[in-house]
Order: structure tokens, then C-alpha cells, then sequence
């Protein structure tokens, strides 16, 4: 193919670009997937962190994989953010010759300081064969990397509605958050045993961690019966487990959890983070669900659930301020009343957008 704009033939190369966290990571692929189904003959290239989560989700996809040397900065120790900007300009060097090399017809940031280099390269080189670079904003609030990526793109596609007023009306584009193809919605659970799932995000969260902990023996002051679906991160995977046998909670404990679908299934109600991936397949698979979210230096997690909760769509309770026997109390209210929980079910489903791949591959074309 020969770009319209450009001085150099492009060809029908996707690459697609970042990481740090599964939700960046699984957007992504929903789009390259589609991107595969429509167009079988193009390549697809992923470009991702050495050491991140990308490393191990990736392959699974089937899509090449690529990696560059790059750290964090927000919030990192200094001696982080001094190596992470010596790495930039050598990364920035390699994206570079990748894209010289291949001419992409689209390079799409998806988040995470990962995509920095390879967005950078694309917004300073892809005029020379007509590349389209966009990126994927999937909080209420951009963070640090998409508010300066955002401003080099051409378009950029929000989960939510918001946006516009940092990167401009006319780039903005609100498709929701694409999800795996494997998610999808959900009949109720039928509430016998009640159960509750929880996940603190793809690397785990202590804080929620230990919050159900301490939640285990109050529940059984209050004489509320709970099935465990409690995925732990690998970092704290034996001292969960431990706490579930001590507490003789019935229980599944696991380190990661790749068959989502079915532990949305079986469950009744969600004990979880507010990332934007997160919150998309909650409303997708249609859960009542208590949010906890990360309240980080921009407190994009603490927006997002504020969004969801102020509509009927969750609940919300900030780490540190929460105790186990307030979270027990919650879960027994819930158990309680199912109709709390169907009325919950009702209000996420308002949140989900079954066609933000969708809309997003197709406007990538345009």
C-alpha cells in the first residue's frame, strides 16, 4: 500500500504498544485480534516492556512480541526515574529502526510508560510514510504517559467521556474500553453458595489482600456463609492461602486466574480494583461489585469507581479507611438482600459498550 501523505510506501503493519498492567495488555490484543480477522494477511507486532506483564500475556495471543528497556516514573523513587530517562532516548533509537523497517500503517499506544518510546518514534517519523498513531485513554482522569502521547496523536479513543477536555474535541473519540472476546455478558449467579470473587488486578493487591483476611472471621461472627474465589497475585499467594486454611474459609485460591469468564460466572459479587479494564468487564459480564480502588498520585482508579458508584453501578471502599468487619458487614447486607444486588446488576450493564473494538479498528482505517 502507498500512503496518500507519505514520501515512503507504508504496508498493513499493526503495531501495537504498551503494558505495565493486564488491562493495557488485553486491549490491546481485542484490537489486534479484530484487526487479524479482518485483514488475515497483515502483520501484527506488539511492543512492550522487558520485564512487564506483556512478556508473559502476549505469547498466549499468538502476536509477536518486542521489547524495549523502559522503567516508570510517576511516583518512582528518583534513582528509578534517572534510569528510566537514560533509557528513553536508547528505546526511542530502537522503536525508531523498527518502525524505519516496517512502515506501519498504524501504531497504537494502548498505556503504560511501555508505549512511550514506540508512540514518540511514530509521532516524530510516521509522516514520512502517512502512519496513523493513536492512543487508547482508559481512565475518567489521562495519566502521565497518554497526557503527553495524547497530544502527538492523531485521535484518541476514551473509555470514558472526559477526554475532550484534555486532548480537544475533535481528537477525542469515546468507544468505551475494548474487552477479550472472551468476556461477555452474564445471567445472574444463582446465589447458592453466595459468592464472591475477588482480584486485586492481574499482579494481585495486598491491600485487598489483607482486607478479606481480616473480613474472614467477622463473616463468621455474623454467621454468613461465603464461597471463595480469591485470586492473590503471586507475591502473596501463601500468605492468603494460609489465611483462608486458618480461617476454614470453602475456598478456591489462586496466583492468576486465566479463565475469567468463569469466575465471573460462579460469583455473585466482585471485590476489585477501579481500572478502567477492570470496570469494563465488570459491566460487561454485568456484577454487582465493591470497589477498591488504588488511590495512587493521580487517583485515576479512585475517579473511575466515583463514576461507577455514583450511578448505582458499585460500591466503593477506600483502603486504609475500611476495616474487615466493615467489609463483612457489607457482604452480609448483600447476601441478604439479593435484590440490592440484581438492582446493581441492572445499573453496570449501563456501562458496557460491546462494540468498542470495533469502533475503535474501524475508525483506525479511515
Amino acid at each position: 500500500m502507498t500512503s496518500k501523505r507519505g514520501l515512503l510506501p507504508s504496508s498493513d503493519v499493526l503495531f501495537v504498544t504498551g503494558g505495565g498492567t493486564a488491562g493495557h495488555i488485553y486491549a490491546g490484543i481485542a484490537v489486534a485480534d479484530l484487526w487479524k480477522q479482518r485483514f488475515p494477511q497483515s502483520r501484527i507486532v506488539f511492543v512492550g516492556a522487558r520485564g512487564g506483564m506483556e512478556e508473559r500475556l502476549v505469547p498466549r495471543s499468538a502476536h509477536p512480541l518486542r521489547l524495549v528497556s523502559i522503567g516508570s516514573w510517576n511516583g518512582a523513587p528518583l534513582f528509578k526515574r534517572v534510569r528510566t530517562a537514560l533509557q528513553i532516548p536508547i528505546s526511542f533509537l530502537v522503536a525508531s529502526g523498527w518502525l524505519l523497517a516496517s512502515r506501519p500503517r498504524v501504531v497504537l499506544g494502548v498505556g503504560g510508560y511501555a508505549s512511550f518510546p514506540l508512540v514518540l518514534a511514530a509521532a516524530s517519523l510516521g509522516w514520512l510514510w502517512g502512519c496513523r498513531v493513536a492512543v487508547l485513554e482508559q481512565n475518567v482522569l489521562p495519566g502521565l504517559t497518554n497526557r503527553i502521547l495524547g497530544r502527538l496523536a492523531s485521535r484518541v479513543y476514551a473509555a470514558f467521556p472526559g477526554a475532550e477536555k484534555v486532548f480537544g474535541v475533535h481528537k477525542v473519540k469515546v468507544t468505551g474500553n475494548p474487552i477479550r472476546s472472551a468476556i461477555h455478558p452474564l445471567a445472574s449467579a444463582s446465589r447458592k453458595p453466595f459468592t464472591v470473587f475477588v482480584f486485586g488486578g492481574s499482579q494481585g493487591a495486598m491491600g485487598i489482600n489483607t482486607l478479606v483476611l481480616e473480613c474472614l472471621p467477622e463473616l463468621k461472627k455474623l454467621g454468613v456463609e461465603v464461597r471463595w474465589i480469591h485470586q492473590t497475585g503471586e507475591k502473596d499467594f501463601e500468605r492468603v492461602l494460609n489465611g483462608h486454611h486458618q480461617a476454614a474459609s470453602h475456598s478456591r485460591v489462586e496466583r492468576f486466574i486465566y479463565e475469567m469468564l468463569e469466575a465471573y460466572q460462579q460469583s455473585d459479587l466482585l471485590i476489585c480494583r477501579a481500572g478502567s479494564s477492570t470496570l469494563a468487564e465488570v459491566a460487561a459480564v454485568g456484577r454487582a461489585s465493591v470497589l477498591v480502588p488504588l488511590v495512587s498520585r493521580d487517583r485515576h482508579q479512585v475517579y473511575n469507581a466515583e463514576l461507577f458508584a455514583k450511578s448505582g453501578a458499585a460500591e466503593i471502599r477506600l483502603q486504609g479507611q475500611t476495616t474487615g468487619a466493615d467489609l463483612a458487614r457489607l457482604i452480609a447486607d448483600f447476601a441478604g438482600h439479593p435484590d440490592r444486588i440484581s438492582a446493581m446488576e441492572r445499573a453496570v450493564k449501563a456501562f458496557y459498550r460491546p462494540s468498542a473494538v470495533q469502533d475503535i479498528v474501524a475508525d483506525l482505517l479511515v
